[in-house]
C-alpha cells in the first residue's frame, strides 16, 4: 500500500509527459501542414499544459497531503481528463475542426484540460479534508491537555496539602524529639530527620516542574530584579559567611511565572554547597538585549571536572532529586536556555537566558512569588497538624558543617548535578 502511494503522483506527471511527448510528435508529423501561428497556439494549449500536469505530480508528492490521499487526487485527475476527452470527442464527431490535425490537437487539449482542471478540484478537496482532520485532531489534543493540566493541578496540591504537609509534621516531631533523645534513639531520630528532608526537597522538585507545565508559565511576566533579590537575600541569610556581589537593573522583566525564582534559587545554593572555602563568594550580573535577558552566576569554587561537565543537566540516578536537571527543563519550558558558561580552578560560571518580556507587559505581584514553591531551609519552629510547619531543608548548622567536611573538590563538584 505504501508503495503503491509513492506511484500515484508518478501517474500524474506521466500523463503530462505523455502530452507533451505528443505534442512534438503532433508538430513532427504534422509539419508540412502547421503554420508557424498553429504551432504557438499549439504550443500555449497544448504543451504548456501539459508540463503544468509534470509539475502537479511533483507537488502532489511533496505537498503535504498524506499518502492515503492520494488515490482521491488521482482519480479526480484522470476522471477529469477522460469526461472531458469524452464530451469534446462528441463534439468532434459533430463538427470536425481542421482534418485529422486539428481534431488531435483539440483532443491533446480536452485530455490536458480536463486531468488539469480534476486535479485541481482534487488537490483542493484533500487539502479540505487534511485541515478537517487535522483541526479535530487539534481540538482532541487540546481537550486531553486540558484534562492532563487539571490532572498536574490536583496532583501538584495534594503534594502541596497532603504529602507535604505530612512529610513536615513528621520532620517537625522528629526534631522536637531529638532534643530530648538519648543516645538509643538518636540515630533513628536523625535518620527520620534527615530522610523527611530529602523528601520535602523531592516534593518541592516536582510541584516546580508541574508549576512549569500551566499553560501560562510562558506568557506571565516576572519582575527578575525583584527575583534575583529575594533569592540572593535568602541566601545570604542562610549562610552567615557567604558574600554575594549583584549587578541587577531595575525593571527587568522577563517572561516566566514563579518557577523563575527556583531556577535561581538553586543555582545560589549550588554555588554555595559546593564551595570549600571558608568564605565563598557569587558574583551575579545581568546582561540584557531586546529580546533576551542573561543573568550569570559566578562562583569562586573549585571548578567542575570535565567527566562531569557533559552530563552536568542530565537526570541522575544516584538520588531521587531533580537539581541542575530541573533548573534545564525549567529554563527550556519557560523560553529560554541555561548553560556552564566557563569553570576552572578559579571557580564556576552559569548563565540562564529568559525571554525579555516587553515594556507594556506588567510584571506579577511579587506575593505570588513569595507564596509559591520556593527552595528554602528554615530551622523547624514547631509542629501542627497543617500548614503552620514551616520546613524545608536541612537546619543552617548542619549545612555549614556538610559544606566544610566535604572531602575534596571533585565530589563536591559531581554533586552540583
Amino acid at each position: 500500500m505504501e508503495g503503491a502511494a509513492r506511484v500515484l503522483p508518478r501517474a500524474v506527471s506521466g500523463l503530462g509527459l505523455l502530452s507533451a511527448g505528443g505534442f512534438v510528435a503532433w508538430c513532427l508529423w504534422f509539419r508540412s501542414l502547421l503554420s508557424p501561428t498553429a504551432v504557438v497556439v499549439g504550443f500555449a494549449t497544448v504543451f504548456l499544459p501539459a508540463l503544468a500536469l509534470v509539475w502537479a505530480g511533483f507537488q502532489l508528492a511533496r505537498g503535504g497531503i498524506s499518502r492515503d490521499r492520494y488515490g482521491r487526487v488521482v482519480r479526480w485527475s484522470f476522471g477529469g481528463a477522460i469526461v472531458f476527452l469524452a464530451v469534446n470527442g462528441f463534439v468532434m464527431a459533430l463538427f470536425p475542426w481542421n482534418g485529422l490535425a486539428g481534431n488531435l490537437a483539440w483532443a491533446q487539449f480536452s485530455l490536458n484540460a480536463g486531468g488539469g482542471a480534476g486535479f485541481l478540484v482534487g488537490y483542493v478537496e484533500a487539502r479540505a479534508i487534511q485541515r478537517e482532520v487535522e483541526a479535530t485532531a487539534a481540538v482532541a489534543r487540546a481537550a486531553q491537555l486540558e484534562e492532563d493540566r487539571e490532572l498536574l493541578t490536583y496532583l501538584s496540591d495534594l503534594l502541596r496539602h497532603e504529602v507535604l504537609n505530612s512529610t513536615q509534621i513528621i520532620g517537625g516531631h522528629a526534631t522536637l524529639l531529638l532534643e530530648e533523645a538519648d543516645d538509643s534513639t538518636r540515630e533513628s531520630l536523625e535518620a527520620i530527620d534527615r530522610e523527611s528532608e530529602k523528601l520535602t526537597d523531592v516534593i518541592d522538585d516536582i510541584r516546580a516542574m508541574l508549576n512549569a507545565t500551566q499553560p501560562s508559565a510562558g506568557r506571565a511576566v516576572v519582575a527578575l530584579d525583584d527575583v534575583l533579590s529575594d533569592e540572593i537575600a535568602d541566601v545570604e541569610r542562610r549562610f552567615d559567611d557567604v558574600g554575594v556581589e549583584a549587578s541587577v537593573p531595575d525593571g527587568v522583566r522577563v517572561e516566566g511565572n514563579e518557577g523563575i525564582g527556583w531556577i535561581f534559587a538553586n543555582l545560589l545554593e549550588n554555588a554555595v554547597e559546593h564551595n570549600d572555602g571558608e568564605s565563598p563568594r557569587v558574583e551575579v550580573t545581568v546582561a540584557t538585549t531586546d529580546e533576551t535577558v542573561t543573568v550569570r552566576i559566578a562562583d569562586d569554587g573549585p571548578g567542575i571536572p570535565t567527566p562531569v561537565r557533559e552530563t552536568l543537566f542530565d537526570r541522575r540516578t544516584d538520588n531521587h532529586g531533580l537539581g541542575l536537571y530541573l533548573v534545564r527543563i525549567l529554563a527550556t519550558r519557560y523560553g529560554g536556555r541555561v548553560d556552564l558558561a566557563e569553570t576552572g580552578p578559579d571557580g564556576s560560571v552559569f548563565a540562564v537566558t529568559l525571554s525579555r518580556a516587553g515594556d507594556g507587559r506588567t510584571a506579577e505581584a511579587s506575593d505570588r512569588h513569595r507564596n509559591g514553591f520556593r527552595r528554602r531551609r528554615e530551622p523547624r519552629t514547631g509542629v501542627d497538624d497543617g500548614d503552620d510547619l514551616r520546613r524545608s531543608g536541612t537546619d543552617r548548622d548542619e549545612t555549614e558543617r556538610t559544606r566544610r567536611d566535604r572531602p575534596g573538590a571533585i565530589d563536591s563538584a559531581a554533586g552540583r548535578s
